[in-house]
């Protein structure tokens, strides 16, 4: 089994791997205090110690964390992990800019799945658009603060709102606190997809045909339904990504 870890600045969220695909998941926080020690506790009570690793694979945007985390990885996983970059891609990234790694992997799984060219929006700590081309070169990207983000800063500025459960909207005019919120995140946030996508779209070259919607990350299941695009629901695309470079790196590819 190989450990597919991908580090955010909220979480770590790790996948046991297998030929047949994710085998269990897990998740640790991401905490700027901890050091290498405390990472490899965290995620040894996180994984079990009775698990045997074939290998491990680490996306990170957290680039003060990838070296303790790197090394936690290595002595709970007694293997050298492979640290995703442009050299372990299968595409061209034609931004001006780095891109974050978590983008990277997204793009990889998308170009392994789906036809291109593509927008893969991913519903994480931000929310992301990644535009590929017909090759599945990486056109540029958007940025937006995510779904949970955006409501955390709500509830913290708003003195009389208070925290809702992502759970499915009712009516959009909603007639309570609770309903009125719900609307506002859940349909903002599909309708924040779809605006982007048209956008993005708009502004790509279609020759070859106009490029699909993926949707991808922890929210894209409870939004997909409300977007009027109809994306492709992938909520697993980043980890996809990161074993097809963990393949790659291995020759298995």
């Amino acid at each position: 089994m190989v450990l597919l870890v991908d580090m955010g600045n909220t979480r770590l969220s790790l996948a046991g791997w297998e030929e047949a695909g994710p085998a269990f998941f897990a998740q640790v926080p991401t905490d700027r205090s901890w050091d290498e020690a405390r990472y490899a506790a965290e995620l040894g009570k996180a994984l079990g110690k009775e698990r045997r690793w074939e290998g491990c694979a680490l996306s990170s945007v957290v680039p003060p964390l990838t070296g303790p985390v790197t090394a936690a990885l290595r002595a709970v996983t007694g293997c050298e992990p492979l640290v995703l970059g442009e050299k372990t891609l299968s595409f061209r990234v034609l931004t001006r800019d780095a891109i974050g790694t978590d983008m990277m992997a997204g793009a990889e799984g998308a170009l392994a799945r789906f036809a291109m060219p593509a927008i893969v929006a991913d519903l994480g700590t931000a929310t992301t658009f990644c535009a590929q081309n017909r090759a599945g070169d990486v056109l540029g990207v958007a940025i937006a603060p995510g779904v949970a983000l955006g409501l955390d800063a709500l509830v913290h500025r708003a003195s009389h709102l208070r925290s809702i459960a992502f759970e499915p909207p009712g009516p959009a005019i909603g007639t309570t606190t609770a309903e009125s919120m719900q609307s506002g995140v859940i349909y903002g946030a599909a309708c924040l997809v779809d605006g982007m996508f048209r956008r993005m779209a708009a502004e790509m070259d279609q020759t070859g045909g106009a490029p699909s919607l993926i949707l991808t990350g922890g929210l894209a299941p409870l939004v997909a339904p409300y977007c009027e695009t109809k994306p492709a629901l992938a909520p697993n695309l980043i980890f996809e990504g990161l074993w097809r470079c963990y393949l790659r790196a291995g020759g298995r590819e």
